[in-house]
């Protein structure tokens, strides 16, 4: 079997400095006694050793670790021995252990002499046990090369440590900084020089938790792709921020611990933080020479490090909601991009400028067209794709026809599963999904959400996790609430805050989702303390979303002079565009004024409003909101005494309720629809009377469930009221009976105090 004995390495970088410490001594031992048992299983070594038989199984879980080990930075022996034990058969173990113990109780020379030794025994010709252009072949050439370069005082040092490092395992009561004092004090060893410079320089990598150059890049590199990919498989932001001041200790001039340290402290946005760590990175990166350049070209790319630090100042100030400060910043990238004819520089800074130009305007849609077709023809592809999405989201909101946005999604789709990008094929789903949720197709919003769940993004067996994947969780936790599912949807809100703590970058998402439900079900149960909790809480994330709801639970308590005034405030933000928000918004509100309206007996007032929202709704396609605005007039109708139109228009989107409405919105509809039918048939004969309460009572009791999932008890009872009133006309006693007890008792529990109160429709 291929393992790292025979794997070769590529894309190696030279010159990178090597130490020997303790815990990489550790290291050699592991891989020479296990090549030792390797060879002698395969008859490539002739020599007496123990025989230790590995499964497949405990191969490969052995030479991934011991990857890990080299890769990571250096650890107590107390953490290398469990994490050895974990994958080794236990005779091998001892083996390993033992062999620690005699470099330990040997002298000097006994270390001299075994690292000396160890290329010779593992590369013999014609069959080496290891291969020199092998992961362990490399790891054991810079590690003899490293020391046979340090001087005798250096391998002194390094022997005592290694004395330090072993005592710290076997008697672990003892302090290892009290017997690293001791070793260097008490005279039985070698009288130690002063050190040169180089010593000096080299003295704190002998210690364990240090970081070699390799290490630092391979920790900076994984911990930054975690971030982007997996933000909670990354290093907590205290523990990683103290991993990077180790790292700026042993290598100040790192500019990329700079960087990973801007990364992190964007997790809880620490402003000062993000600043001065972007600031040092490219103060560092720009000061960084570049070998075998001419003049002229490592002028070029001085001039181009500072284009990139200005454009990403100006992403800095997007996060932070600095608009003029970030448009200064790409101002001044753009004109350095300019000077030198650096299309891929300005093509990033046309992506960020129509972010922050004003939106759903013409002049963004030029722009948004330009920056796809240049990057297509640079080649440019996840600009490319990122631009077409960007717009479908602007054609989305603007009167676009759904079947074009689409078609923009399918190409982008394309070109993102073509190329890998894992992270916008995440986010064409996601995208998906709300516009499907926004067109009034539920159903179609949750398969794209389920869809990109099931996506497959894993990278180094690590699955992407990021604003899509929050997105849709929402979504699905919102369309659990709306089918009465409360507690499948806290499950859900439960897991995105284990995956989204509250100081992530996504947080704000589940936080107006975990509100917006909790506020639903409040109103509902009329619980107005708990919605008035949910508001405030909602109000700290979406201003905007917070008033719309603090109206609705005014109408909700027959609170309507305050309800009118903030719906009114609402209507006229958006008109003189003072906010921000979409038509869906528009035209939620003018459902909420027109039914505040009907509460108040003003259908006439109600009808214009309602009418309004039908226009809207229409224009921008939002065909659920469409379908409602449709229920309001025709609840107006039956106020007016035309149930015959009224039912004619409920008949006619009734199926488009069923299937995609909230188990309230079908339970107010069917409702709206049993009485309907009764005030059809007021003047009818008394046969068609019959039939027509017959059908009425059977959709009341399928109403009276629905109430009944959706927590909304005062709805309940007037549907049992009713209920119990047509049992009456048909002469049906006993059921009439039993809706009348149904009712005492949930009137005693949610007893109704305000009439005005009640919702009408």
């Amino acid at each position: 079997m291929a393992d790292l004995t025979s794997f070769g390495a590529h894309n190696v970088k030279r010159g990178v400095k090597d130490y020997v410490t303790p815990h990489k001594v550790a290291l050699l031992v592991l891989v020479r006694e296990y090549s030792i048992l390797i060879g002698r299983a395969r008859g490539t070594y002739q020599k007496d050793a123990p025989y230790v038989r590995f499964s497949e199984m405990e191969r490969r879980n052995f030479m991934m670790g011991l990857l890990k080990l080299i890769q990571a930075v250096d650890t107590e022996l107390r953490d290398l021995s469990e994490t050895v034990k974990a994958v080794i058969p236990f005779e091998f173990y001892i083996i390993f252990m033992g062999k620690l113990e005699e470099l330990n109780n040997n002298s000097i020379q006994g270390i001299m002499d075994y690292l000396k030794l160890l290329p010779e025994e593992l590369f013999k010709d014609p069959q080496p046990l290891v291969s020199k252009q092998s992961v362990l072949g490399l790891f054991i050439r810079r590690m003899t090369l490293a020391f046979d370069k340090l001087s005798f005082s250096q391998v002194t040092k390094l022997y005592n440590k290694y004395k330090v490092y072993y005592r710290a395992f076997s008697e672990p009561h003892i302090d290892t900084v009290t017997m690293g004092n001791n070793e260097r004090t008490s005279g039985s060893d070698i009288t130690q020089p002063k050190l040169d410079s180089e010593d000096s320089d080299t003295s704190s990598l002998f210690s364990s938790g240090s970081y070699s150059q390799r290490q630092a890049e391979y920790f900076i590199a994984q911990q930054a792709m975690l971030l982007h990919h997996n933000e909670s498989e990354a290093l907590p932001v205290t523990k990683l921020q103290e991993r990077v001041r180790e790292l700026l200790k042993s290598s100040p001039n790192l500019a990329e611990a700079h960087y990973l340290s801007y990364l992190n402290n964007l997790r809880v946005n620490e402003y000062c933080g993000v600043v001065h760590s972007l600031y040092h990175y490219f103060d560092r990166h720009v000061q960084t020479p570049t070998t075998h350049a001419t003049a002229s070209s490592k002028e070029d790319d001085s001039n181009k490090r500072f284009r990139y630090a200005a454009l990403n100042l100006a992403v800095l100030h997007y996060r932070f909601g600095h608009r003029e400060e970030a448009l200064a910043a790409i101002n001044e990238a753009i004109c350095m991009a300019q000077e030198t004819n650096d299309n891929v520089c300005l093509q990033h800074a046309l992506g960020w400028l129509y972010r922050l130009g004003e939106q759903q305007t013409l002049n963004t849609a030029n722009l948004m067209a330009r920056a796809v077709s240049k990057s297509n023809t640079l080649n440019l592809h996840y600009l490319t794709s990122l631009g077409i999405q960007a717009f479908a989201k602007h054609n989305a909101l603007s009167t676009a026809e759904p079947a074009s946005v689409f078609e923009f999604l399918i190409s982008s789709n394309f070109s993102n599963c073509q190329h890998s990008m894992i992270d916008l094929m995440a986010d064409g789903y996601a995208e998906k999904s709300a516009l499907w949720y926004k067109y009034g197709n539920s159903e179609m919003s949750s398969l794209s959400s389920q869809l990109l769940l099931n996506l497959e993004t894993s990278d180094s067996a690590i699955y992407h996790s990021g604003e899509a994947e929050c997105i849709v969780l929402c979504n699905l936790a919102k369309q659990h609430a709306e089918q009465g599912l409360y507690p499948a949807a806290m499950e859900i809100i439960s897991s995105l805050k284990t995956q989204f703590p509250p100081h992530s970058q996504f947080a704000k998402i589940w936080m107006l989702c975990e509100q917006e439900i909790i506020f639903d079900r409040a109103v509902c149960a009329a619980k107005w303390s708990n919605a008035e909790q949910a508001v405030f809480n909602m109000s700290a994330v979406d201003e905007c979303e917070a008033n719309y709801r603090k109206a609705v639970l005014k109408k909700a308590r027959g609170e309507t002079e305050e309800a009118f005034d903030l719906l009114h405030q609402l209507l006229q933000q958006y008109q003189d565009k003072t906010i921000q928000v979409t038509s869906e918004f528009w035209v939620r509100t003018l459902l909420v004024l027109g039914e505040l309206y009907c509460q108040t007996n003003n259908p006439t007032v109600a009808r214009t409003h309602l009418l309004d929202a039908l226009m809207a709704a229409k224009e921008h396609h939002l065909g659920f909101l469409f379908t409602m605005a449709t229920m309001y007039i025709a609840y107006i109708q039956f106020c007016i005494n035309l149930p015959c139109q009224a039912l004619q228009l409920i008949d006619n989107h009734l199926v488009g309720i069923l299937t995609h409405g909230s188990v309230y919105d079908m339970a107010r509809t069917q409702f709206l629809r049993a009485r309907c039918l009764v005030a059809r048939t007021a003047d009818s004969d008394k046969d068609d009377r019959k039939t027509a309460l017959m059908s009425a009572v059977h959709l009341l009791s399928d109403v009276v469930e629905l109430f009944r999932k959706a927590e909304c008890h005062h709805r309940v009872k007037g549907a049992l009221y009713y209920q119990a009133h047509l049992y009456h006309e048909l002469g049906y006693l006993a059921e009439r009976n039993k809706c009348s007890l149904q009712f005492r008792q949930l009137d005693q529990h949610y007893p109704t105090t305000d009439q005005s109160a009640i919702s009408i429709f």
